[in-house]
């Protein structure tokens, strides 16, 4: 595979953790990494003399540069560095993708990026942990499942790369409880059987998707308060790599805005990948 790698063409101080993360997947899968900076088309203004221009691109080619060496410190073979100017950040990086025949796009998890390129991404993105390090390599897939053709899409492509990778694969479901409700308007005893029945079902179908696959894969369904006690359930490692699916339907706030993919990934300690249908390979 080819990762690129977003990397900001600013020079204020910001976390280096999307550099991690491409270096640990590189490391897994030996993959080559492009580190792609987009800068805004018509900036600096034509106006603006040479000089001013011919010192932004040096700074731009400097950060770039200090990316690169971070980057084959950790262990990556190949790097190259790509520059674009376009209209926004995701058309840029869309188009190097393209360009170059990249296969997962590694970005932060902060910022309005992510969520724009759901819409537009040709292939899954890899979203960094918040805090922490992803790992030397991954060591396990953990694909949400929810019965859904999103789902579908995120296990096609978690099955596929954990063969490649040689890693073994986890199916999960996400089973958040609300908080009970004081007074009751059913009865606590009635809430909790609601919810256990509910998660013996879901068991039950993800157990039955587990067995018409190669393995098989374990199987978790992870209970708590809400979505972060949810997601927190599941039991992380060092080394795991959540994969869940998204739909490119609709407009923004409905595709990625208060989606459950963005709950997921917005409580998970670990590094995603979200696979937008039509990106599964």
């Amino acid at each position: 595979m080819t990762l690129v790698v977003g990397h900001p063409a600013d020079l204020e101080e910001r976390s280096e953790a999307h550099l991690r993360l491409a270096a640990t997947l590189a490391r897994t899968g030996g993959d080559d990494v492009v580190v792609a900076t987009v800068t805004a088309r018509g900036f600096p203004d034509p106006r603006v003399d040479r000089e001013y221009r011919l010192w932004v691109a040096d700074l731009v080619r400097s950060r770039q540069g200090r990316a690169a060496h971070d980057l084959r410190a950790a262990g990556v073979a190949e790097v190259r560095t790509v520059a674009v100017e376009a209209s926004s950040v995701p058309s840029g990086l869309v188009t190097v993708v393209e360009q170059v025949g990249g296969t997962l796009l590694v970005l932060g998890r902060e910022g309005a990026v992510p969520e724009h390129l759901l819409r537009s991404s040709p292939v899954p993105l890899a979203l960094a942990a918040r805090a922490g390090s992803p790992g030397e390599r991954v060591t396990r897939l953990t694909c949400a499942w929810a019965g859904t053709e999103r789902s579908r899409a995120a296990l096609a492509w978690a099955r596929r790369t954990a063969a490649a990778w040689d890693v073994p694969l986890r199916l999960i479901t996400f089973a958040p409880e609300r908080d009970p409700m004081l007074p009751s308007e059913t009865g606590l005893h009635v809430e909790r059987e609601v919810s256990s029945s509910w998660a013996r079902q879901a068991r039950a179908e993800l157990e039955q998707v587990a067995a018409g696959l190669p393995g098989p894969p374990d199987t978790v369904v992870a209970r708590g308060s809400g979505w972060p006690g949810a997601v927190a359930a599941a039991g992380w490692s060092d080394g795991d790599l959540l994969v869940v699916g998204s739909s490119r339907l609709g407009p923004l706030a409905r595709v990625f805005l208060g989606s459950t993919a963005t709950r997921i990934v917005r409580a998970a300690p670990v590094p995603v990948v979200v696979v937008p249908r039509g990106t599964e390979g």
